[in-house]
This record gives structure tokens, sequence and C-alpha cells, in this order.
């Protein structure tokens, strides 16, 4: 039987050794969440089939992805709640895939499964893919040289933008002002993909790194990161728009993500969802998600199954090969 807690702190050590590969469901970061962002967070167990799943709600616009439609509802998405592309369940043994189905099934009211692969048979449409970079290269200069020609000039061209742009790692996250929560508000506030927006608080007091990025000592972008074992992860940033064209600043933030990580000696860099195609171009690669959704209500999850492809994001489909070695035409031309 699957045992619901209502606060981290209860979770029994199970809870550890089954999502022991997902650093977004261990017991200290879903704490740390409850915290800042509390969103009626709960948490499913099922010990001996070892399962677990994290549930919360969240009032949603059911056609984030369309351009035209809008319908806000309270649904209960299994997830982090974070808008990260981990998913919010663990399986432990994949037999037990089935039981976890008709767990799922059993649950009264309207689901949305977030980030999910393709393990799960339901109503299923995609989300925002995700966008990962392995780390081979010792240097950020032997990562700029093994790019092929027009990609190398282009981050060339953009680091020489950059020049006069300080960086800084903050001492503590505490420091972390309104001048930086504007540039993250700011980015918000363009995102055609809006989930959660979180507080100042979460910034603060979230465990991350964070990096500044200052122009005549006025803040102008920062990103935000988590160290997790050998991957570094990309959570949130922010920036200044209207600087972005003559500083390039957001492909030099995800140059200095990519300093970063390979400074440290990770070995591998999540850069996160959106903004795929600029990702794309710096040589990440694209691994796709999914959402599923169930309704316990049977008629309106005959409904779900047939608009499930509305509710779909329609992501980035060029192909760009970016480093030495890797086709020899590219479709996509250069960086723009």
């Amino acid at each position: 039987m699957f045992k619901v807690y209502k606060n981290a702190n209860d979770l029994p050590p199970a809870w550890g050794e089954i999502t022991a590969e997902n650093h977004f469901m261990k017991r200290d970061t879903l704490k740390k969440l409850e915290m800042v962002n509390p969103c009626k967070q709960q948490y499913h167990l099922h010990e001996a089939k070892k399962m677990a799943l994290v549930v919360y709600e969240l009032k949603l616009d059911l056609f984030t992805f369309s351009r035209y439609l809008s319908f806000k509802i309270l649904v209960r998405i299994i997830g982090i709640p974070l808008s990260v592309s981990s998913c919010g369940y663990a399986i432990g043994d994949q037999e037990n895939m089935e039981d976890f189905h008709q767990y799922i099934k059993s649950l009264k009211g309207f689901y949305i499964i977030l980030n999910t692969q393709d393990e799960l048979k339901m109503a299923r449409g995609d989300t925002l893919p995700t966008y990962k970079l392995k780390i081979r290269w010792s240097t950020l200069e032997d990562y700029i040289s093994s790019m092929r020609s027009n990609y190398r000039y282009r981050l060339k061209k953009a680091t020489k933008r950059f020049s006069d742009v300080k960086m800084e790692v903050l001492e503590d996250n505490n420091l972390f002002g309104e001048d930086l929560y504007r540039l993250y508000e700011e980015v918000y506030s363009r995102s055609n993909e809006k989930l959660e927006k979180l507080s100042m608080d979460f910034f603060r007091r979230f465990p991350s790194k964070i990096i500044k990025f200052t122009l005549n000592e006025e803040s102008i972008a920062f990103v935000q990161l988590v160290e997790h074992d050998k991957e570094l992860v990309f959570l949130f940033g922010g920036f200044k728009h209207q600087l972005n064209q003559d500083y390039d600043l957001y492909i030099n933030m995800l140059l200095e993500i990519i300093h970063y990580g390979i400074k440290k000696g990770f070995e591998s860099i999540d850069l996160g969802q959106t903004a795929e195609e600029t990702k794309s171009k710096v040589g990440a690669s694209k691994c796709s998600k999914y959402m599923c959704l169930h309704h316990s209500n049977s008629f309106m999850n005959f409904v779900l199954n047939r608009l499930v492809s509305r509710f779909s994001y329609k992501d980035y489909r060029v192909a760009h090969h970016v480093f030495k070695g890797e086709e020899d035409e590219d479709p996509a031309g250069e960086m723009s």
C-alpha cells in the first residue's frame, strides 16, 4: 500500500534509497522547496515495491504551448515543484511499472505527470525538451576549438562583445538582491511557457551557486546552478533584454556555465529547457520529454486523450552539426 506524507521531514529512509538518482527528489531538497515554494506538496511512497512520487497543486493554463487558446484550471502535478526537467517519480524495480500505472489511475481528480520518458502508457504529449552537453574538453578554449568554423567564429565574436563585463560567484546567496530578481522577472514575463513564478526568497535560500554579471557596476545578468554529483544543472537566470543583442548576453551566460562546468570537472551539463535554438548551437543535445494526462472521470479522460495534442509543445526540430567530425553539411547554417 502507498502511504501519503504531507511533510518531507516525515519521509522514512526508504524514500532516500528509492530516489537516490534524482537530486530534486532528495528529502533535503524537498524540505527546502516546502519553505521557498509551498504548493500543497504530498509524497506518496510504497516501500515494499520501491515506488515514490511527488504531487503538488498548481493553477495551470492547459494551453500553455498554444498561441491562441487559454484555459486555467487547478491541477495536481506529479513532478518537482520547481521548473526543472527532472521527473517527480522513481520506481526502483521496473517490474512494478504496471502497479505504478494502476496507482495513478486510482487517484481522484485531474493529474499531469511532467517530464516523463516513454515508459508511461497514458494519454501523452510532448513537453519542453532539455538540452545536455557532455564535457570532453579540459579548457573552454579546447571546447571552442573543437567546433566547426561558423560556430567557432560566432562564439569568439560573442566573447569579444563581453570583454567589459565582470563575473563573480556570490559568496552568500543572501546577497541576491532586488536588482537580480528584477532580471528574473523580466525573463519570466517574456516567457511563452510559464509555470510558477518563484519568489526572491527562493534564490536566497535554495542551495545553489549564483554567478552575477555586471557592466559598469550595474547588474545585467545572472545564472543559478546546482551541482549534483558529476552533473551541473542550470536552473534559472535573468538578463536585461535590451542589452542582449549588443553584448550577446544569453550566449555568454551559457558559455560561462560551460566554462564553470569544465573548470570544476563535471562530466555533463544540463542546460535546462527553453531557448532550444541557442542551446543546440552551443553543442548541447536534445533530450525529449513528455507529459502524461489522466482524469479519474472516464468521460474527461476520453476527452483528454482526444485533445492531448493541443496541450503539446511544438519543439525546435533543426539539427545543428556543431563540432568537427559531425556531418559535413549543416542545414541550419551559421548561428544567428
